[in-house]
């Protein structure tokens, strides 16, 4: 889910000048739909549904880039984009591509903002391996839902293209929790042809409001390494290399519980990862799903 921060054109942005911005009817961002879904067809990719929720939550993002001139996938609140989305609710694994334009004359016509915007996707999809974590999020074959944020004004435009997969269905945890709480994941994975191997809880820090100027010097967003993780009950008398029996309960029909281990024992973000399987194939995040742990 890295995707790596890109610049399509950097010429001036400065301005003492709050300048309003522009809204984007809704048939601009289903036009760049359709052309991410020619470009899935034509790499035999099933299509993306349009999500109303994923575009308004970018539009949120795109307007608050504009509006205090930076580009980044972190917001002036220090959140990564699978805690913004989670705080309206999602819990589906999400990836996002950021694009700019900084002009200190923007055209805001339509045939120019609609030029940016296909420049951008293209220049998406021209990336080259390894360098080509944009590319890579469009033509994810597991990718289920695509939001799209545009904002600009006559300084600039910022374009989101935000896509989702939810091959798990996790019942809603609360966004904030206290140390002290005993919490469970709940959920249910969606298909039959796929095996739960793992649930990970991954720890970082407490994010911290960011200046405009440390919002300049980060680019690419990743899951923290800091991770603890929680495995399928064995049967009776059967362990894992380690010695451990296990702790997730999964039922045939693919429902599955396990306790919510705030590991660290310190506050900061815990962010449960649903790992999933099919067949011999590469292992992904079926849901995602952060929460803010206190002290308290």
């Amino acid at each position: 889910m890295k995707g790596a921060l890109v610049t399509l054109l950097l010429l001036l942005a400065t301005t003492s000048a709050q300048v309003p911005i522009s809204d984007v009817p809704r048939e601009t961002k289903l036009r760049l739909v359709e052309i991410i879904n020619q470009d899935r067809a034509q790499a035999g990719l099933s299509p993306v549904e349009y999500s109303q929720e994923l575009s308004r939550l970018a539009d949120e993002h795109c307007n608050e880039m504009v509006r205090e001139g930076y580009t980044n996938h972190w917001n002036r609140a220090g959140w990564k984009p699978y805690l913004r989305y989670a705080a309206a609710g999602l819990s589906a694994y999400t990836s996002e591509n950021i694009s700019a334009v900084w002009e200190t004359s923007f055209a805001t016509d339509k045939t120019n903002v609609w030029g940016n915007i296909l420049y951008a996707h293209r220049s998406f999809l021209a990336e080259k391996p390894p360098n080509d974590g944009h590319r890579r999020s469009i033509l994810d074959p597991r990718n289920m839902l695509a939001g799209i944020g545009i904002a600009y004004n006559n300084h600039g435009m910022r374009l989101i293209e935000v896509f989702a997969t939810k091959n798990a269905e996790l019942e809603p945890l609360a966004l904030r929790a206290s140390l002290r709480d005993h919490l469970r994941i709940r959920g249910r994975i969606r298909d039959a042809g796929l095996t739960l191997l793992s649930i990970s809880v991954y720890y970082e820090p407490l994010p911290k409001p960011m200046t405009v100027n440390e919002l300049r010097g980060t680019s690419a967003y990743s899951l923290p390494e800091e991770e603890g993780r929680e495995r399928p009950i064995l049967p009776p008398g059967v362990l894992y290399a380690d010695g451990v029996a296990g702790t997730i309960e999964v039922d045939p029909r693919g429902v599955f519980s396990a306790p919510l281990v705030f590991w660290k024992g310190q506050p900061g973000v815990y962010t449960v990862a649903v790992w999933l399987r099919r067949g011999r194939e590469r292992a992904f995040i079926g849901a995602l799903t952060p929460i803010v742990v206190d002290s308290r």
